[in-house]
């Protein structure tokens, strides 16, 4: 008679168990885990995937200062905001609820800023470097297929 009280209780204590971790994945299924960019992470990534060409017309201080344009081209378009803090409504468009930026002009504008410098960079590599932090928001989730989020 022990061993039917024995597994009622085992029963008992899996149908809570069940019970609650369903009801916890339940409530954070619907929850979005905010994006962070992290500039030292990217720009390692972008360094390692670039092709031997590129990789040769470009040093890694470079890479950091392409991805300080790409960047700036997002805040200019309204998709940056500090750690913590979320896009405000000014960033939305009112038919999708959405922002959306033009990642050609992203490009554009890094190129241009690429070829102001002094000794200007390779319009070619730039392009191809912008592109890789295109496929690594991508890869993080922080932009969807389409090129937006």
């Amino acid at each position: 008679m022990i061993w039917f009280f024995v597994a009622l209780g085992a029963l008992l204590v899996l149908a809570v168990a069940f019970w609650a971790v369903g009801s916890a994945v339940g409530r954070l299924e619907g929850t979005v885990v905010p994006t962070v960019f992290e500039v030292d992470d990217a720009v390692d990534w972008v360094a390692e995937c670039l092709p031997e060409e590129a990789a040769g017309q470009l040093t890694r201080d470079e890479v950091v200062l392409i991805t300080r344009w790409w960047l700036d081209s997002f805040n200019q378009a309204g998709l940056a905001s500090p750690f913590g803090k979320e896009l405000g409504d000014e960033a939305l468009t009112e038919d999708t609820g959405r922002q959306v930026a033009e990642l050609d002009d992203a490009v554009d504008y890094v190129v241009a800023k690429a070829l102001a410098l002094e000794e200007p960079l390779d319009a070619v590599s730039v392009v191809v470097a912008v592109d890789l932090l295109g496929v690594y928001l991508a890869e993080m989730g922080a932009v969807d297929q389409a090129g937006e989020k």
